[in-house]
């Protein structure tokens, strides 16, 4: 009898899509939900053979993969492994701590870092190649740690193997009295007009509408491209003095659309134990919000803004980390 509780999952990295790396070297061992669906194109022919028979014949046309994950309390060190496969591998700073950086592409096509999976538990294991985050979604609150969760696309799934991983024991997590914002013009200097005492939570969803692709000859997919990307960044605000400014600018007579540069930063310990977790978002209130919603008798109401480029952040979204990783296994 196979038990849920007994499953784990576990990564490798690829140095080329196409090519699977069947020996893992890490455990993902935050993951709270995970689930696979292999993903087949199938044909049922139509043909004239005087018979009331569905069909006689049917064919494979593709295979392909996706799959969906949960984390409910990331740690600063393997949120790394979610933002390198969908931003692509970002090179580490400094010594220890070490820094990572990361961008939404803006020119240039994005490098996913891709990764081979391994799914299940003993003598039950599936692996999935090609695997890429294609939608993330980041969220965080007053009484919680970050959350983390998405959707992944990938190439063929075939029964796999598990490797013996140790848990590690050196990741820290970050939790909400450990986060503060900051919300500023449009033209100025993301992180310099700190908002105390006033949010409750926030979320962001990130969309790379990346697309796998297969040519004649091929039934898996060999090659992928980016769309443009899209965001969108929710804030619950506390109505107060300071957040109804936010509504007053939006609901002005002129009926102007907010633009705000915000950022969320998670800060824990220094120099050498210094962690930190950091998102700057640029974007625009593209709708009004409902007027109020109620969190245990306070008025409150969510300000959402969709991501929009912004010359001065020179992007839309950026994302950095502090972490004990100097290298991702």
């Amino acid at each position: 009898m196979a038990l849920n509780a007994h499953n784990v999952l576990q990564s490798a990295w690829q140095s080329q899509f196409g090519t699977a790396v069947a020996t893992s070297t890490v455990k993902l061992q935050n993951v709270s939900s995970f689930k696979l669906t292999p993903d087949f194109e199938t044909r049922a022919l139509s043909q004239l053979r005087g018979t009331l028979a569905p069909t006689h014949e049917t064919v494979l046309n593709s295979y392909k993969s996706n799959a969906s994950f949960e984390v409910s309390d990331e740690s600063f060190e393997d949120i790394n492994y979610w933002l390198d496969s969908m931003f692509g591998a970002a090179t580490p700073g400094g010594a220890g701590p070490y820094t990572r950086a990361y961008a939404a592409p803006t020119t240039a096509q994005p490098a996913p870092h891709f990764m081979t999976l391994q799914w299940g538990q003993t003598n039950e294991v599936w692996q999935m190649q090609d695997a890429s985050v294609t939608t993330l979604t980041l969220s965080g609150a007053n009484n919680t740690g970050v959350q983390v969760g998405g959707s992944l696309i990938g190439g063929k799934v075939i029964e796999g193997a598990l490797q013996a991983l140790n848990d590690r024991t050196t990741t820290s997590k970050p939790t909400g009295c450990m986060a503060s914002l900051a919300i500023d013009a449009w033209d100025g200097t993301a992180g310099t007009t700190t908002v105390a005492a006033s949010a409750f939570s926030w979320e962001l969803t990130v969309n790379a509408n990346r697309e796998y692709r297969s040519y004649l000859g091929e039934c898996t997919p060999s090659a992928y491209n980016d769309k443009p990307w899209s965001g969108q960044l929710k804030l619950s605000m506390e109505l107060n003095n300071t957040t109804d400014d936010y509504l007053i600018a939006m609901l002005a007579a002129t009926n102007a659309i907010l633009q705000k540069q915000v950022q969320i930063k998670y800060t824990t310990g220094s120099a050498g134990t210094l962690r930190t977790f950091q998102i700057q978002f640029a974007g625009h209130s593209m709708s009004a919000p409902e007027l109020f919603q109620d969190r245990n008798g306070v008025m409150t109401y969510d300000l959402v803004l969709d991501g929009v480029y912004n010359p001065t952040l020179a992007n839309w979204l950026k994302i950095d980390t502090t972490s004990n990783i100097s290298a991702l296994a």
